[in-house]
């Protein structure tokens, strides 16, 4: 698999700006004969949305969505794109959709761990799930959610071959990127790619420094601080070193403290 990286800029509340940015990568992605593009974290508006909230959100079916599964299918290509998500029960969400290279939307993604003020206006996301693509088993967590190893855990057990991460990490949390990113990979046996967006909104600087890591933790890419495509080929296979075995040899019962 020929997976991209796209690392952004986006413009705060400016859906227009940001799908032609998108849609631009993406034709971009596509002459560097990619399978896959990993766009940021709320690509599609930018993070500080909570005061455009009401007027900015989308269902998973809404127009913008609509717009990127046609690019899609037009270019024959998969990617990961994040949105502020409208849900049916009224609450709002930090959505992110898999959508093929048929222009179907396979798997939706509700961020389970909400970052300050991500509180006052979202609610969390209560599954961690994985899906099947022709690529094989695919699991995807959301920004903040690298922070917390069950999640990763989680999808390792379900089987994930391959951990896909849409980020909007700001400064001063370059060096808990960098760790946690391995730290996952490596402790999970799963390669794992995280999206991290760029630029400012506010007093807000994030940070860039997207990157893939294997399955043993060996960091193969990683950006700095501009906006740039970088398209690298994947292997997908687990780590296999029987004198770890960090899955089969968890201990299970001795974590009912933490609950």
């Amino acid at each position: 698999m020929r997976l991209s990286i796209a690392q952004i800029e986006t413009k705060l509340n400016d859906k227009a700006y940001n799908l032609a940015k998108i849609e631009r990568f993406l034709h971009e992605a596509k002459e560097h004969k990619s399978d896959l593009v990993l766009f940021p974290e709320l690509g599609l508006t930018g993070y500080s949305i909570g005061p455009w909230l009401d007027e900015a959100a989308e269902t998973p079916d809404g127009e913008s969505v609509q717009h990127v599964q046609s690019l899609c299918k037009k270019l024959a290509i998969h990617t990961i794109f994040s949105f502020p998500e409208r849900g049916q029960d009224g609450n709002y969400y930090v959505a992110t959709v898999f959508i093929n290279d048929q222009g179907e939307v396979v798997a939706l993604h509700r961020k389970t761990h909400l970052y300050g003020e991500e509180q006052v206006h979202f609610t969390c996301g209560d599954e961690v799930q994985v899906f099947q693509s022709k690529f094989g088993v695919i699991g995807i967590m959301s920004s903040y959610d690298l922070e917390f190893p069950e999640i990763a855990r989680i999808l390792s057990k379900k089987g994930a071959d391959l951990i896909l991460i849409p980020s909007t990490n700001m400064a001063p949390y370059k060096t808990h990127q960098l760790a946690f990113t391995q730290c996952r990979a490596m402790e999970n046996e799963v390669p794992l790619a995280l999206c991290n967006r760029i630029g400012k909104e506010g007093d807000i600087e994030f940070i860039g420094c997207s990157s893939f890591v294997d399955a043993q933790g060996v960091t193969h890419l990683l950006l700095s601080n501009q906006e740039e495509l970088h398209t690298i080929p994947v292997l997908l296979f687990k780590s296999a070193d029987s004198k770890l075995d960090y899955i089969l040899n968890n201990q299970p019962h001795l974590f009912k403290e933490l609950c």
